[in-house]
């Protein structure tokens, strides 16, 4: 854990780092939730309290996936706008420059519509082919 969250450039205190470890290790863990816990507690500060910290951590692999996508709808603008994203990136056999994924964004109306209104652009990209 302290390897991985020196990848973020964090570091754990002590008492967080136990915590965590106690947490992940009581029922079993994989490598991914590892992964997955790390990606979470990259955030936490020094003066974060653990005990109200290790409420939030997951303690499967499912259950971790979601936290990290409630986190991308959170930042994000939604459950909307990223389930369309990561399904276009998805979707893509050559992948999509950022370029080409705004304005297939842009011009679903769905998205556009769960949009807060103050993140609206003013004009609607429109990308014509000849």
């Amino acid at each position: 854990m302290t390897l991985l969250a020196g990848r973020y450039g964090r570091t754990l205190t002590k008492d967080q780092l136990c915590a965590v470890s106690r947490r992940l290790f009581v029922g079993g863990t994989s490598p991914m939730l590892v992964q997955l816990v790390a990606s979470l507690v990259r955030h936490w500060t020094s003066t974060d309290v653990v005990d109200d910290c290790l409420d939030s951590l997951p303690t499967t692999v499912h259950a971790g996936m979601d936290c990290v996508l409630d986190c991308l709808e959170q930042w994000y603008g939604g459950a909307v706008l990223v389930g369309r994203t990561l399904g276009l990136m998805t979707l893509a056999e050559l992948g999509l420059t950022d370029a080409e994924l705004d304005d297939v964004l842009s011009l679903d109306d769905v998205v556009f519509d769960a949009l807060p209104s103050n993140s609206k652009p003013s004009v609607r990209s429109i990308t014509r082919v000849a």
